[in-house]
Formats: structure tokens, C-alpha cells, sequence
């Protein structure tokens, strides 16, 4: 590979990935979501076989962006916390899809950081609201049909300490779709995005210190969910000196570039580069890599938000 070059032209949005970081996780065919708030991200692994119905509508409305900007309204510390129904500009109610059935006699249940369909008494009522448990709240189980209870659909893997946050915000009473409602957070809770995390990256394992003359080898893994279409691969370097340096297939370089386009869907292992440390070069380096969607620049990262950052730390000595 050609020498390292600096780049001065920032790009915020990649910068802002970089503050995210993922714990590894083991395979699984479920169905993987964040959501990402203004109190952080929360993980969420859906329970595709047990609640089918109830995921595909809540998908429908990830897959939507019905989500994105929308309040936790309710928040009941030692209870639960409910969102997804109210703009967070307007304080307006959203338009939804038609309800659905009732998916809670499923042996899921409303167990501490598990996510289920908020509904009103009619129980075929649920739409797009939905709660996470901040307690065990057993008594929200399905008992028979007379009392049918909540549909869980999926449990919180990361993020609980978001969640326990939340639940601990003040509240007070606040015009909501023009209504006085009860347990509304003072401080606005807001989902910026959900999204599906798909083929999740990660640095297959590297040392973390290193000095002149070692080979640094650096490799991607795919794992969770497979990805359902090609995506750009872009691998970026920030230096000592908060320089963003891209990786191509051939070079280190200052130019925007992606390391490889549309990457087939039947690739999972992705080898990046090998760079022997010169004399001279010191400091911490950090390694990023995304999936984008074809074409896309880095700075219009929404396209990324179907895909997963990866992110390692090294120090060179």
C-alpha cells in the first residue's frame, strides 16, 4: 500500500459513529433492531418465531421511518416506558397502519427489558406503540382469554442502563395530540431512528498494542442476520491528529473512497489490509468500517442505518 496521507476535510456524521460501540454478540437468525435516542442506544433482539405477526408490523413501521423523532410519552419509574405514537415537534399523535390481533398467548413474558405492543382495552388494538418493561410485570402475562394481557415481541440485549435512565426521568402532566396527559417526561425523550441492524461488522481480533516492524493484519466478519442486498464497504482510519484516512483495496488515501462496492451478499469475510509499522510512527489510531448503501456519500450516512459500524482502538509504540 502507498503511504499514509492526511485528510483535513472532516466528515461530522462518520465522527459521530465513531462515539457508538457494539458488543459481540453470537449468531442468530432473530431479527436485531436499535433505537437510537437522545439518551442513547438500546438494542433490541426481536422474537421473529414467537410473535411473528406482532415483529412484521413493527417492522413495517421501522422499515417506514414511522419512528424516527418520536417521544417515549409515558414513563412510569419501576414500571415501564411506552413510546412510538407522538411527534416530537408537534406533540401530535401519528397516522397508523390498521391495527392487529392480539399475539400474547405466546409463553413470552413481560419480563424485565423485554418490549411488548401497548394497545387500549380492546385487545386487537395495538398499531405502532410499544413499551419496555423497566421491571418484571408478570401480571401483564396473558391469563386466559378474558384477561389476554400485552404481546411481548423481543428483549433489550444492550442498553438497559438507557432504559433504567429513562424511567427515572421527572415527569409532569403536558398537552399531548391536545389532551392533558399524565407521566410525560419534562426533559423530551426522543427516538432520533430505528433501525435493522443487518450483517453486523466486526474486527476480527487484533493486538492492541503494536511497534515498528510488527505486520498489523486487519480483517472484517459479518455476523447476526444476513445482509439482503449488496452494500459499499468504507473503511476509514482516524489518526493521532484526528485525521480521516480511507482505506481502498490498493492505498491509504485522502480522497473519499470506498474500500469495496457492492459487496455480494454471499461474502461475509472481508480481508482489509496488512501494514507493517514503519520507523517513526506513534500514537493511537482508530479503525472504522461501514456498510452504505451503493453510491451513497458519507455524508448522507442515513443510507447506512440498515448496516452496523465497526469500530477497534490500536496504540502504536
Amino acid at each position: 500500500m502507498t503511504a499514509m496521507k492526511n485528510k483535513n476535510t472532516l466528515y461530522p456524521s462518520l465522527f459521530l459513529f465513531a462515539s457508538l460501540s457494539f458488543s459481540s454478540a453470537l449468531f442468530a437468525q432473530n431479527t436485531f433492531v436499535d433505537i437510537v435516542s437522545n439518551k442513547g442506544l438500546i438494542t433490541v433482539e426481536l422474537a421473529d418465531d414467537d410473535a411473528p405477526s406482532t415483529v412484521a408490523n413493527f417492522l413495517t413501521y421501522v422499515e417506514e421511518g414511522f419512528y424516527e423523532n418520536t417521544l417515549f410519552h409515558r414513563v412510569i419509574q419501576d414500571f415501564m416506558i411506552q413510546a412510538g405514537g407522538y411527534d416530537a415537534d408537534t406533540m401530535e399523535i401519528k397516522a397508523t397502519h390498521q391495527a392487529i390481533a392480539l399475539e400474547s398467548n405466546t409463553g413470552l413474558s413481560n419480563l424485565r427489558g423485554t418490549i411488548a405492543m401497548a394497545r387500549k382495552s380492546d385487545p386487537d388494538s395495538a398499531t405502532a406503540q410499544f413499551f419496555i418493561n423497566s421491571v418484571d410485570n408478570l401480571f401483564l402475562d396473558y391469563q386466559a382469554p378474558s384477561s389476554p394481557g400485552y404481546a411481548v415481541f423481543g428483549q433489550v440485549i444492550e442498553g438497559m442502563d438507557k432504559i433504567d435512565n429513562i424511567s427515572e426521568q421527572a415527569t409532569n402532566n403536558t398537552l399531548l395530540n391536545s389532551s392533558p396527559t399524565k407521566n410525560v417526561p419534562v426533559e423530551p425523550v426522543i427516538i432520533e431512528v430505528i433501525r435493522l441492524r443487518q450483517g453486523k461488522l466486526s474486527f476480527a481480533e487484533l493486538a492492541q498494542v503494536y511497534t515498528a516492524g510488527e505486520t498489523v493484519s486487519v480483517q472484517l466478519e459479518e455476523s447476526l442476520i444476513k445482509r439482503p442486498l449488496p452494500l459499499d464497504l468504507w473503511v476509514t482510519i482516524i489518526s493521532p491528529e484526528n485525521k480521516l484516512i480511507f482505506v481502498t483495496d490498493t492505498a491509504f488515501t485522502d480522497v473519499p473512497t470506498a474500500f469495496q462496492l457492492a459487496v455480494p451478499v454471499t461474502v461475509s469475510r472481508h480481508p482489509i489490509f496488512n501494514f507493517t509499522i514503519p520507523e517513526g510512527l506513534v500514537g493511537n489510531y482508530t479503525l472504522l468500517a461501514i456498510f452504505n448503501q451503493p453510491g451513497s456519500d458519507l455524508n448522507d450516512l442515513k443510507h447506512s442505518l440498515r448496516s452496523n459500524i465497526a469500530q477497534t482502538l490500536i496504540e502504536i509504540k
